[in-house]
């Protein structure tokens, strides 16, 4: 009897040395890959659990050893020849795969010197001027509240053209979707008022340059932003109630939840009126100088908002061309963006609405 006792447990030791000894602990040749071990982990969402390989990154973002690897959908970039078709080439393809820039196609690359050049273009960001309160840390899950007092401590008065005549429009929109809008004459002079200042900013200015040297739009930068951001469409009983603008900007309601809500103003503002109560952050990224990337949990008369998240300090202008630039060269996905030489993601959503590609979404991530 000992001795059988002793060769299982033998046995059993061999096992578990065997197990821990093909675990895989390398990306090479796995990128992409979920092989459901306990070992690491060389897929896009690694970096969420926190079980990426030690050599992730130095293997599976970059196109050394790469070129041509098959397609496989969870590697976080690629390095074959349609790649710049789905605008998800890793940083490096162009070069170390001696691949040419096809006509009008944008690189991931390109994205980020731009969105960082647009950062610093934007000059009427307030986030110096701009005090919160973050409090406790929560959950998309949690239903306490772990922030007693408002996230806004102090906001400096917002007096450029673009504040002025963004918080015009607030005011014009019904937040329950499925109530229609009324899109007067006059309401639709503000947006024109509106646009007539983003669009003669700096940033936008620069915006519209390089969509035009790469070739990206039909039509002008400024008719596409009004055409995507501002047309009615519906969200709910075929009652043109909503637009990108608002649901992303300034938010709606749906029954017990908000939908979209991704502008820090707004938020500001509901909260000092009483409308939005804050529970909590969940995730940030700090750009200095009081400028973020704020996901958080609220409700917005009494409606639930699990995670919101939206910048903090930017001026409507920067959001607005980040998130467009976004919307046309990497629509659906997270696009990988740089402020102040942190990378970020903004993530945008199309929706269809009788032949037109309309926003449906678009916000800011950690």
């Amino acid at each position: 009897m000992k001795f059988f006792l002793t060769l299982v447990a033998t046995l059993a030791l061999v096992s578990c040395a065997h197990a821990y000894l093909t675990k895989a602990t390398t990306c090479v040749g796995r990128c992409g890959e979920n092989d459901g071990t306990t070992g690491c982990q060389c897929n896009s969402v690694c970096t969420t659990y926190g079980d990426c390989c030690s050599d992730y990154d130095a293997v599976c973002t970059t196109c050394t050893d790469r070129c041509g690897d098959v397609y496989v959908a969870s590697a976080p970039c690629h390095c074959n020849d349609q790649c710049q078709d789905f605008g998800n080439c890793c940083l490096d393809y162009i070069d170390v795969c001696n691949a040419t820039v096809a006509p009008g196609a944008v690189t991931d690359a390109e994205i980020l010197a731009l969105s960082s050049e647009l950062f610093a273009l934007d000059a009427n960001n307030v986030g110096s001027n701009v005090t919160i309160n973050m409090q406790g840390s929560t959950s998309s899950g949690a239903t306490d509240d772990v922030a007693p007092t408002p996230l806004f401590v102090a906001v400096p008065a917002l007096t450029a053209d673009t504040y002025v005549l963004f918080e015009a429009l607030r005011d014009n929109y019904d937040a329950q979707e499925s109530a229609p809008e009324d899109n007067t004459a006059a309401e639709q002079a503000e947006v024109a008022a509106f646009l007539d200042a983003v669009m003669a900013t700096p940033l936008m200015v620069r915006l519209d340059e390089f969509m035009t040297e790469k070739q990206v739009l039909t039509g002008t930068l400024r008719a596409n932003i009004e055409e995507i951001w501002f047309a009615l469409y519906s969200r709910a009983g075929g009652v043109l109630g909503s637009s990108g603008f608002e649901h992303s900007f300034l938010g709606e309601l749906d029954a017990s939840s908000v939908g979209g809500f991704h502008n820090w103003v707004s938020f500001a503002r509901e909260e000092t009126l009483g409308n939005a109560d804050y529970k909590g952050y969940i995730e940030y990224t700090d750009f200095g100088s009081g400028t973020y990337v704020y996901t958080n949990r609220f409700t917005w008369y009494g409606a639930n908002k699990a995670i919101g998240g939206y910048y903090i300090g930017t001026s409507p202008e920067y959001e607005l061309a980040v998130y467009t630039l976004c919307f046309f060269t990497r629509p659906n996905s997270q696009c990988r963006v740089e402020a102040n030489g942190i990378q970020h993601f903004i993530q945008t959503y199309e929706l269809n609405s009788n032949g037109q590609v309309l926003v449906g979404s678009a916000y800011p991530g950690v």
